[in-house]
């Protein structure tokens, strides 16, 4: 079957978005390959005149194009925050709240790590540490790279604790969307190892 110019160069269109998907190292460029295709195939569908296909291919270009609307958003907040101090209230829109009751328990040192906790208000007690975290601490986060997935410390709430919880595989999407976020985190996991180092301060 012979081909027309249109569609020679529609095939071309098609090879060179799946080369270039396919040598690409972050979601994002993945989502912007998804949503040239999307439109190669809804012309290619509307010249040929299958309109059923344009209404599917239509839906799959609002969903890929609203995802890269708010992975933007997403690296915007992120940049914002590496130029910034070690404040991590930009990760607020990605969490989820969860309230704990005075003297209950938030992690157990042990325990398998899922997420981690930023204390929206309230205070803390790091048992293993002696010490107390209020408002502002991100907590949990050593866990995403404990060598067996379980945490490091128990952590008790002293009063009634508003919390924001940060799910790793939102971690994940978070690093993957920009390798700098891990370089951040890494800052955030550091300052806590020297924060409970022994007297010398010596950490290997």
């Amino acid at each position: 079957m012979q081909l027309d110019i249109a569609e020679w160069i529609g095939v071309a269109a098609a090879a060179a978005v799946s080369v270039y998907a396919a040598n690409v190292r972050t979601t994002m460029p993945l989502r912007i390959a998804a949503i040239v295709a999307s439109a190669l195939a809804m012309i290619y569908s509307v010249l040929h005149g299958f309109y059923p296909v344009v209404v599917l291919v239509l839906i799959v270009l609002a969903i890929n194009l609203w995802r890269l609307i708010g992975m933007m958003r997403l690296l915007r907040g992120i940049d914002a925050a590496l130029k910034g101090d070690m404040n991590v209230e930009w990760l607020l829109p990605y969490t989820r709240p969860k309230h704990f009751e005075a003297g209950q328990i938030m992690m157990a040192r042990g325990d398998y790590a899922t997420a981690a906790f930023y204390i929206v208000s309230g205070e803390v007690e790091i048992v293993e540490l002696n010490q107390t975290a209020g408002q502002g601490t991100l907590l949990g986060e050593i866990g995403l790279f404990a060598p067996d997935g379980r945490r490091t410390a128990t952590v008790r709430c002293k009063t009634d604790v508003e919390a924001a919880v940060l799910d790793y595989d939102q971690f994940k999407e978070l690093y993957f969307q920009n390798p700098q976020f891990g370089f951040r985190l890494l800052h955030l996991v550091v300052a806590r190892l020297q924060r409970a180092a022994p007297p010398s301060g010596a950490l290997v």
